[in-house]
């Protein structure tokens, strides 16, 4: 079947416009009858530059703090980190600027549709049709229009401050970011927007080649085609972006000059920039599939999302959608996704857009190796690795330890130290180390070879910071400060975020121990890795399940949107339905806890519960949350809906991932099939899945697994299979547990 959102009207806001992108250059297509507006995206244009944030004043009055909390003194620990264990806000992912086609043409029936399979949009307006893509091997966005004779006008502008001009019969837009940006959650800023200190801000530019049969006039800032029956605009986009420790460039010129070598070298036949897109495309993207034998449909999209018989067509389309954004946003070479992807329209957009690394930017690629998109990687492990040696400072100034550190706002300049406010998100040293766990699970899942020494790196640094954070208490080892990401407890009438050894640092924790003993081989290394894994503290349980902090603490908001105390379970595997059946009952608790407080319509939080159920075996609880996902937590584009009406993407990647939690899971070296398979996908099919150094390909029917096959050997757990189950050569078989 063919997988597209189909729309019968333009886009009447950017939460309706279509995202099309290569990894460097993005575009949000609104796809108007006679108006087409295309919003440019660059992944390097970011405003600022390297900054320093670190304090030798939070290593100064950490010892005090720690005894505060060992005390039980909360508030007054709380009130010494809220002002002395602060950093500096990150800065903020900025839009581009808006090319803009109005035409004269027929106008009568329209449809846009953006097909996932060929990364193809298409719009057809009355006669004119129109077609847009964004090539990763060359680099250029592609827009099309085809029809009878037609006229046209091309202009672009910008929010940043900028000029346009014609030069050669082509257009140029260019300007400079800012040096600063606050984040929007700020408010009563003098000046939340800074242009003035020596203009640093880097260079910026997007350049754009007209082609066409018609006549093309040149204007000032603007140009215009006449009599027409094709008209091709090939654009590029660039930055004055270098690396992460220098200082960007601010030349226009030099950087317009870079945008229009990536326009003229491309050229112009655009038979031959598709097919080399395609081909690209495809190569990531037919890698792996993922179907429940539904039908081909001309349904609209927004008639799926309001129609509950479309659940397992919109189940599909979701899941390839993920596929076609990640490959969109995240290519070799370019910057990883940050909270809007590569797609944003605001100076000051929500959360600056910037990488929020205590759940966010994790999630955003949670799906990708299982998905086989290995070849998407490089730019997180990348910028995992760049934070690992900016973050060896922090780490060593605000904390005196050795290793990295990292808290939960990281931007362009690869930011490590705490931001300002609240201690619950404000302290976050343990960032670092969730990001370190999440490479080398996708590591472990294959085909990233080439990162070996890259992945040691990483999880050695996480390792070694560790052990020198890590305080002794009552014959244990805890973290404290200890927060549970933005979650706070009551203590003496105050609400406080900073507690001891929290269950969310208690996983993080014995993941990164555990992964840095499979990679060591010094035996003496492993043996101090192993007798602080001996004596870490255990997990405690409390009123609601699993305790939030040691001592039975429990978070105030009992339906909080973060699942931050189940790390061990997911994305982390320190817990498991078979291993650790008595500590997964108290995680399960707290699940059901969470989930009957929730308020359900932040969509990252609902794609995490989607996982979380298929840790917990679970496919009601699966098949209920997709169920809010589609009802609450999707615009009409199908981006992920942040309440109360703000676009985050990262669950669209947490649906994906939770897709295949649901399908297939692995503990202790079994893999298990459809181990949380919602009711109503009854048969489907799932192909190309990388896990643990497998490909595997299965098939379901009436709820049990008829066909298995597997490039390498795999033991396979019987639970869910046919009696008659086709098995290749390479598959033992393991009985499953009750």
């Amino acid at each position: 079947m063919i997988r597209q959102l189909i729309y019968d009207r333009p886009a009447r806001a950017w939460k309706e416009a279509l995202p099309v992108g290569n990894g460097f250059t993005a575009a949000m297509v609104y796809g108007g009858q006679r108006k087409e507006r295309l919003a440019f995206n660059d992944c390097t244009l970011w405003s600022g530059y390297p900054r320093d944030y670190d304090s030798a004043e939070s290593l100064e009055q950490l010892g005090r703090i720690r005894e505060l909390v060992f005390s039980g003194k909360y508030p007054e620990a709380v009130r010494m980190a809220e002002k002395h264990l602060i950093g500096g806000y990150s800065e903020s992912f900025l839009p581009l600027g808006d090319l803009t086609l109005e035409l004269t043409g027929s106008c009568g029936t329209y449809t846009r549709s953006l097909n996932l399979d060929d990364a193809v949009l298409t719009v057809k307006s009355g006669s004119l049709v129109r077609e847009c893509f964004v090539s990763n091997p060359a680099r250029v966005l592609v827009y099309r229009v085809t029809g009878p004779q037609f006229n046209a006008v091309l202009s672009a502008q910008s929010q940043l401050r900028s000029t346009a001009c014609v030069r050669q019969g082509c257009l140029l837009l260019s300007g400079n970011a800012p040096d600063h940006v606050a984040p929007n959650y700020l408010h009563g800023e003098r000046r939340p927007i800074v242009y003035e200190q020596a203009g640093k801000g880097m260079a910026f530019a997007l350049f754009v080649r007209p082609v066409t049969d018609g006549q093309l006039i040149p204007k000032q800032k603007r140009i215009v085609v006449k009599n027409a029956t094709y008209l091709t605009l090939i654009a590029a986009t660039a930055t004055g972006f270098c690396s992460y420790g220098q200082m960007p460039d601010t030349d226009c010129a030099a950087v317009g000059r870079k945008a229009e070598r990536l326009v003229m070298d491309a050229g112009t036949d655009v038979g031959a920039l598709k097919a080399a897109h395609m081909e690209d495309y495809h190569t990531l993207y037919q890698g792996q599939d993922f179907s429940l034998h539904t039908s081909t449909s001309s349904k609209t999209t927004e008639k799926m999302l309001k129609n509950s018989e479309d659940f397992n067509a919109l189940s599909e389309l979701l899941y390839h959608y993920g596929k076609y954004l990640m490959i969109s946003g995240s290519r070799e070479g370019g910057q990883p996704l940050n909270l809007q992807g590569q797609w944003n329209r605001d100076i000051r957009p929500p959360w600056s857009s910037n990488y929020t690394v205590n759940i966010n930017t994790q999630m955003n690629y949670w799906g990708a190796s299982i998905c086989g998109l290995q070849g998407c990687l490089e730019p997180y492990i990348r910028m995992v690795h760049e934070v690992s040696h900016r973050g060896q400072k922090t780490a060593r100034v605000n904390y005196g330890c050795r290793g990295f550190a990292c808290n939960h706002n990281v931007d362009l300049w690869r930011k490590t130290a705490p931001v300002k406010g609240g201690s619950e998100y404000m302290y976050a040293p343990m960032c670092g180390v969730w990001l370190a766990n999440e490479i080398y699970e996708h590591y472990c899942n294959g085909g990233l070879e080439a990162f070996q020494n890259t992945v040691e790196e990483i999880v050695r640094g996480a390792a070694e910071f560790i052990m020198d954070y890590l305080v002794e208490q009552d014959g244990y080892y805890v973290s404290c400060p200890s927060a549970s990401p933005e979650a706070v407890f009551e203590a003496n009438n105050t609400h406080c975020g900073l507690g001891c050894h929290s269950a969310f640092e208690n996983g993080l924790i014995r993941q990164a121990l555990a992964n840095a003993m499979e990679l060591e081989q010094d035996s003496t290394a492993r043996e101090k890795l192993s007798s602080v894994l001996e004596r870490l503290k255990p997990f405690e349980s409390g009123e609601d399940g699993l305790s939030e902090w040691s001592g039975g603490i429990a978070a105030a908001e009992k339906g909080h949107r973060h699942f931050s105390p189940l790390y061990a379970l997911y994305p982390g595997r320190v817990a498991g339905m078979y291993r650790t059946p008595e500590l997964t009952q108290q995680m399960r608790r707290l699940f059901d806890c969470r989930q009957s407080h929730s308020r359900g319509q932040i969509g990252w939080s609902t794609a995490w519960a989607i996982c979380l159920s298929g840790r917990f075996h679970d496919g009601e609880s699966a098949q209920k949350n997709i169920r809010l996902l589609f009802s609450k937590a999707l615009f009409k584009n199908l981006f992920n809906v942040h309440f109360p009406f703000i676009f985050q993407i990262d669950g669209n990647f947490g649906y994906v991932a939770g897709v295949n939690e649901c399908l297939i899971g692995w503990e202790d070296g079994v893999v298990e099939l459809l181990p949380a398979l919602p009711p109503q996908w009854t048969e489907g099919e799932m192909t190309g899945v990388r896990l643990r150094g497998a490909r595997i390909r299965f098939e379901w029917k009436n709820g049990q697994v008829i066909r298995v096959d597997s490039d390498r050997e795999i033991t396979l757990c019987t639970s869910h299979l046919a009696p008659n189950c086709q098995l290749s050569a390479n598959i033992q078989l393991k009985e499953g547990e009750s």
